[in-house]
């Protein structure tokens, strides 16, 4: 039995391989610095749109839908930017861009031209994202890619966590060009950590002449690719109407809900970084969705502070298997020259999973309540998890590399 069917189907995997290497942990550091710059930029942008260029919540919208348009748009061109130059370039490459961007925004002085400057880092996000991703996945063994993908999750989450935190530090009341420079200054950091990472694999100009004439978004990638995007629609309620909701329920705001949230990720990726591959993928998958889809629920159903604190717990658990789970998923099932080109479609289900999110569900919610928001980002996981079962296992069934592997796993 392959690695990969021990992965996907549950069974004991292969003798254990080294997983955290210098590699992983420089990739990573590069990641996690990365993802200090976003996070220092998630209480910036709003309040330099509001209170520096006079703008609304509609432009606070616009500038997210921009960033997000632009990164979904970059990543069949990236895909082959790493096969051509590799996944060092790709991720300096994002880290540089979105440090310039960012820096460049000190100059704006109207809503309008701060646009095309969201859409730079919208890219260089995608860049870093994909590069990183990839080259994560190019180093784990076989039946240890969820694993890893969970490592790699964390320096994602704790950079997004502690960068708000820094971001507030440095603003102050005004200081808008002092937090976006400090940004900057972590992209750069990310950069030059990534500098001594591997090249990653590159392809010879007769393998990329071969691939030229292959769609731009891999086909495998999209199944998986559109259930995490469900989950992401309805995880999105979560991070946009908590901090109104908290109040809502008595408490004098949403920061203790966000800290109970961020370490319970936060452990159980680290602890329970092995789970998915030891139950199984697709079970991991369920796993994810069920919590995710619970938590939204008890948020809509149990107005209580208590509730909100619960509800908090089950979608963090829910979604600390659900993005490691499904990228195993969909790796396990091509072949590693189709890898690159996979992960970057498939990483870009995260903007179009927002996107999607923003629109429908913020449409539930100003229409009814954020109450009545929460649970229909719940039902997104009902929805997810029929797509799962009912199109994505039976498809992964027929490939001949995940026939045998999903044998093991009863269609539910």
């Amino acid at each position: 039995m392959t690695s990969t069917t021990n992965s996907l189907s549950g069974a004991p995997p292969a003798p254990d391989q080294r997983l955290v290497t210098r590699p992983f942990a420089v990739v990573t550091a590069s990641v996690f610095a990365f993802f200090v710059y976003i996070g220092i930029l998630i209480p910036l942008m709003p309040r330099l749109i509001e209170d520096e260029l006079g703008g609304t919540e509609i432009d606070i919208g616009i500038n997210f839908a921009v960033f997000s348009a632009a990164a979904i748009l970059i990543r069949p061109a990236l895909g082959r930017f790493g096969e051509r130059h590799g996944l060092r370039v790709t991720m300096v490459f994002g880290a540089l861009l979105a440090a310039f961007a960012a820096a460049a925004c000190t100059l704006v002085h109207g809503k309008l031209m701060l646009l095309p400057l969201r859409g730079l880092q919208g890219i260089g996000e995608a860049a870093l994202f994909v590069g990183g991703a990839t080259l994560i996945n190019e180093f784990a063994p076989g039946h240890r890619r969820a694993e890893a993908a969970s490592y790699f999750s964390v320096a994602v989450f704790a950079g997004i966590g502690i960068g708000p935190v820094i971001g507030e530090a440095v603003i102050g009341d005004d200081r808008f060009a002092v937090g976006l420079l400090v940004g900057a200054g972590f992209a750069l950091v990310a950069a030059a950590i990534a500098l001594m990472a591997p090249r990653g694999t590159v392809r010879s100009a007769d393998d990329l002449d071969d691939l030229a004439d292959q769609p731009r978004f891999h086909r495998a990638a999209l199944l998986p690719g559109a259930v995490m995007g469900l989950g992401i629609a309805g995880f999105f309620t979560f991070n946009a109407f908590m901090p109104a909701h908290a109040l809502d329920v008595g408490l004098d705001g949403a920061k203790w809900v966000f800290v109970t949230y961020s370490v319970v990720c936060l452990v159980i990726r680290i602890v329970g970084a092995k789970w998915p591959e030891r139950m199984g993928l697709p079970r991991a998958v369920t796993t994810a969705l069920v919590g995710l889809g619970s938590g939204l629920v008890i948020l809509g159903f149990w107005p209580q502070p208590i509730g909100v604190f619960v509800g908090a717990f089950t979608i963090a658990f829910g979604m600390s298997f659900l993005y490691p789970s499904l990228l195993a998923l969909a790796v396990n099932s091509v072949p590693e020259a189709e890898r690159v080109r996979l992960i970057s479609t498939f990483t870009m289900f995260f903007e179009v999973g927002s996107v999607f999110g923003a629109i429908v569900f913020g449409g539930v919610a100003e229409v009814s309540s954020k109450r009545g928001g929460f649970v229909a980002g719940g039902l997104a996981s009902v929805a997810a998890l029929a797509l799962l079962w009912r199109v994505l296992v039976p498809k992964l069934r027929q490939r001949p590399k995940s026939a045998s592997a999903l044998a093991a796993v009863p269609a539910q």
